[in-house]
């Protein structure tokens, strides 16, 4: 295959952390083939529209996308536009009745294929799919990162069996499978190598990790349990705690430092998951983040029934009580849905008061949409929109509140704060005196092992990306922290000095 040198590709991507570690697989391999990442569109000679199905909202931001960037095509002429991820894999041709100047579409089991895909394009075939699942029961890949990362997202596994009656991601995704344990510790002893020092394994339920894999190492835990009975794979078979105690095990990863994972299923969720939070003196995992995202959804036991969730509200908070008890500084984030049919008004209250039982750090909440083809698009939609989005506004504005609370009792203690970059918003710089604002100095992002985002001024001269930093915070929002370099200890300075060097 030819190399695209002196090309440019510009890949436009919505939806989870799936979607963005695709993304950037992509990326990687078609730098591989010799081409350099476009900031704008209209720069580039190949575009890539990764699209999410999960809701109705994030579909149409893709189709959005995509007509928007038919403008760049003239008279045959103009960028070769490609359509994946999610909605690729769902919509398949039907894609081109819409946009014919689309050129192809690919699912999320071919996208190792884009290359290819774009040289076929460039020979001259157009308004092909290739969308096929890989049929094989094995799953193996290896982690691509483009550029220089200080985070990285690693698959662990792929798909999902859980059917919840709202969810296409079992449609999009398809079933699950999952790598070996040897195999994704290489892997992220690789990345760490290069100079990654925070992993998020992902998987659409990475609590049914191991399913099918036989424990030929005799790893432990052997089983897994939580209030219901036992969960997960089964005894004799590779499972998640395994996962993470064998990358904190691994000598190839002593510097990496910090392990996150995302996303859970409260069924699956076990007591020996809930074990890896306590304290490494007691047993747990040393490099794994004091935070934990877990979808919740609804806190009513009736809706909880309708959506196929399985799992009860009481036992759920029981879990998070049993994960405060053994790691009290955790953070909690979860996903819920408002208006799913027939939540009422005493449903939705439910869900206000799990807020108020679990206090959350975090939520991500949305208004249900049908999406085609899932068994919830068979029921009624009997919450008209105006209520939908009225609860979704109270849910929000109620949510707000717990979280200046919970962030507002960090103010004046020292967190420290993985650097991913420099901020965005330019008021803390502001903030500061002329003599630092003109030493050169930054105001960097990041964020602590329970995932909140900290903001803070540096003065030095190097880039503190990938950098462990202790931050004392002096302010706090509902969705931010900010602070400063903390150097007044000895100790905190011996800190410093170790991850600044």
């Amino acid at each position: 295959m030819p190399s695209f040198e002196n090309q440019r590709f510009f890949i436009k991507t919505f939806g989870c952390q799936m979607n963005v570690a695709d993304t950037e697989r992509m990326a990687s391999l078609l730098a591989d083939q010799g081409m350099a990442a476009a900031e704008d569109p209209n720069q580039a000679q190949v575009i890539i529209i990764n699209g999410c199905s999960v809701r109705e909202k994030a579909v149409h931001k893709a189709l959005s996308a995509l007509g928007e960037f038919q403008f760049l095509k003239k008279e045959g002429a103009g960028p070769i536009i490609g359509v994946g991820g999610c909605v690729g894999q769902l919509d398949k041709d039907k894609l081109f009745k819409n946009a014919p100047y689309l050129d192809f579409v690919f699912g999320t089991d071919t996208l190792d294929n884009l290359p290819e895909m774009v040289h076929r394009v460039r020979n001259g075939e157009r308004h092909f799919v290739h969308a096929d699942f890989d049929k094989s029961l094995d799953y193996s890949t290896e982690t691509k990162v483009f550029g220089f990362k200080a985070q990285a997202f690693v698959n662990i596994m792929k798909g999902c069996d859980k059917y919840c009656t709202y969810c296409i991601v079992p449609y999009t995704r398809g079933k699950e499978k999952s790598r070996t344990i040897d195999e994704v510790v290489s892997d992220v002893a690789r990345l760490v190598a290069t100079g990654v020092r925070e992993i998020t394994l992902l998987g659409q339920n990475v609590n049914s990790f191991g399913k099918g894999n036989p424990n030929v190492r005799g790893r432990v835990p052997s089983e897994l349990h939580n209030i219901i009975g036992k969960v997960g794979p089964r005894a004799g078979e590779e499972n998640f705690p395994q996962l993470l105690r064998a990358i904190d095990q691994d000598p190839r990863c002593a510097d990496l430092q910090r392990i996150r994972f995302t996303s859970s299923h409260p069924l699956d969720f076990s007591d020996e998951l809930i074990e890896c939070y306590a304290p490494a003196s007691q047993g747990g995992v040393a490099r794994l983040a004091t935070h934990l995202h877990l979808p919740v959804q609804s806190g009513s036991n009736a809706v909880l029934q309708k959506m196929g969730r399985h799992h009860q509200i009481e036992n759920y908070i029981a879990q998070m009580d049993r994960l405060r008890e053994l790691s009290p500084d955790v953070g909690l984030s979860t996903d819920l849905i408002v208006g799913f049919p027939t939540e009422t008004d005493a449903d939705f209250q439910k869900t206000i008061e799990l807020l108020d039982r679990v206090q959350f750090d975090n939520i991500y909440a949305f208004a249900y949409s049908p999406r085609p083809g899932t068994r919830a698009a068979k029921m009624k939609d009997d919450v008209p929109a105006k209520v939908k989005n009225e609860r979704l506004v109270h849910l929000l504005n109620y949510q707000i509140k717990i979280a200046e609370k919970t962030y507002a009792s960090r103010i004046g203690k020292v967190l420290e704060v993985l650097v991913e970059g420099e901020a965005k918003n330019d008021k803390l710089m502001r903030s500061q005196p002329e003599a630092q604002k003109n030493s050169g100095g930054k105001v960097w992002t990041g964020r602590t092992s329970c995932n909140r985002v900290v903001n803070f001024f540096s003065d030095s001269p190097r880039s503190l990306i990938g950098k462990m930093v202790p931050i004392r915070i002096t302010k706090a929002t509902g969705l931010s922290l900010q602070g400063e370099v903390e150097l007044e200890s000895l100790a905190a300075e011996r800190v410093a000095n170790r991850f600044l060097s």
